[in-house]
């Protein structure tokens, strides 16, 4: 080998350390936002946890707003669309969405994140600014499929499909609030079977006005 190869062998064991740190770093993050509150977490208490400096973690984050959307982003990333988008070769969006209401408590912990960057959002422009990137990156993704495979998808053509994107995850997001206040559906079943009825119902005509 080299020794240009070997430098090459090296940068990229190292990048690869960078990425394994950064991951765990999100991970990390994403637990003590969930368990312990996002305003009530610092990056230092961050840093003391992973046995790390905070101008570590800094070197990978420009602050705990990007490292908040980034633990956002993975989760989203992970847990919802990983499990819907080109998931399956025949296009079932009515049967996606049910399974994938039907398995919200694996989701708990997301919207547990989503619930504390909001209302640090109300007082805070750079937390919102991040947020609100990091949450319309999925927003126009999930347009995107629809609109790509409506016509597979038999959703009719009066369907407005950014208010179905957006009445979707905002009954997502409504189940955390209700879950921070001690409260939930009783039953998955049941709940999955209202967004089934929902899901069917885009394939309706309109009411005649």
């Amino acid at each position: 080998m080299t020794p240009s190869g070997e430098r090459a062998g090296a940068g990229g064991r190292s990048a690869d350390r960078a990425r394994l740190t950064r991951a765990a770093l999100v991970g990390l993050a994403a637990e003590m936002f969930a368990q312990d509150g996002y305003a009530q977490t610092s990056i230092r208490d961050i840093a003391r946890r992973g046995s790390l400096t905070s101008g570590a973690i800094y070197g990978h984050f420009r602050n705990k707003a990007d490292l908040l959307a980034e633990a956002i982003h993975m989760r989203t990333s992970d847990e919802l669309e990983a499990q819907t988008l080109g998931v399956d070769e025949e296009i079932d969006y009515v049967e996606t969405l049910t399974r994938v209401a039907r398995e919200y408590p694996r989701r708990r912990r997301l919207r547990a994140l989503i619930v504390q960057g909001a209302a640090a959002a109300l007082t805070d422009d750079e937390t919102r600014s991040r947020l609100r990137d990091e949450q319309l990156s999925h927003i126009r993704l999930w347009i995107e499929a629809y609109q790509r495979d409506r016509d597979t998808l038999g959703i009719h053509p009066a369907v407005d499909l950014e208010a179905v994107v957006l009445q979707t995850w905002a009954v997502e997001l409504g189940l955390g609030v209700l879950e921070a206040l001690g409260i939930e559906p009783r039953s998955k079943r049941g709940w999955a079977d209202v967004q089934n009825r929902l899901a069917r119902s885009l394939k309706l005509e309109p009411d005649e006005e």
